[in-house]
């Protein structure tokens, strides 16, 4: 919803009103220009400022520096809530796992040995795709960069392992991507390693397996 070009605010049974020219005023006092970069970010930041002194809870009748102390203090604490959710949801835990494990293999690996690392960002789904719409899996992209354009001809570097970040469980999907990906990986001379997920176990989760 757009923003009302008056809006009214009640505080301590009083009604503060404030335009949005009286933003922009405050604004061009700062010396910024409309057509500034910063201008529109500067904007947003005055205007909830504004709001923020308007709220009910604030009995502000002067804007001193403990205001404002108090306002960040207050921000902080937001701000720290915000980044503590995410650093515990499970998808950004899952994503810094996989990072942190690419980063275990390539500081465990001696790149004067002949080794290299090369890195493939394809979803699962998108793999699945990949071997839906090729006619055969020697038509498919997989195989093209795992045999052909390395193991296939003279000269190439054909991998040693492909390793893939994929959870895999036993739904037909699942099992028809690994013996994809298997014939593939048989045809490279590559290993294919993927993780297992609990399911293959008849469990929803890994902590129920000393019970099998």
């Amino acid at each position: 919803m757009a923003d009302d070009p008056q809006k009214s605010v009640k505080e301590g049974g009083k009604t503060s009103t404030f335009s949005d020219s009286l933003i922009d005023d405050l604004v061009e006092a700062t010396r910024l220009k409309p057509d500034d970069e910063a201008y529109s970010i500067t904007r947003q930041g005055v205007k909830a400022f504004i709001n923020e002194l308007l709220e009910p809870q604030r009995s502000v009748e002067k804007i001193t520096q403990a205001t404002v102390d108090e306002m960040i203090a207050d921000l902080d604490k937001k701000l720290c809530r915000q980044v503590d959710a995410i650093l515990h949801h499970p998808d950004f835990q899952k994503m810094e796992s996989a990072w942190r494990s690419l980063k275990f293999l390539v500081d465990q690996t001696d790149f004067r040995e002949n080794n290299r690392i090369e890195i493939l960002n394809v979803s699962k789904q998108k793999l699945r795709e990949d071997f839906d719409d090729a006619p055969e899996i020697t038509k498919s992209g997989l195989y093209k960069i795992a045999y052909t354009n390395e193991f296939g001809q003279f000269g190439g570097q054909p991998y040693g392992t492909i390793i893939a970040n994929y959870e895999m469980n036993p739904g037909p999907q699942d099992i028809r991507l690994l013996q994809n990906v298997s014939a593939v990986a048989a045809m490279a001379h590559a290993p294919f390693i993927a993780s297992a997920g609990p399911e293959f176990f008849g469990v929803d989760d890994f902590s129920k397996l000393p019970n099998l």
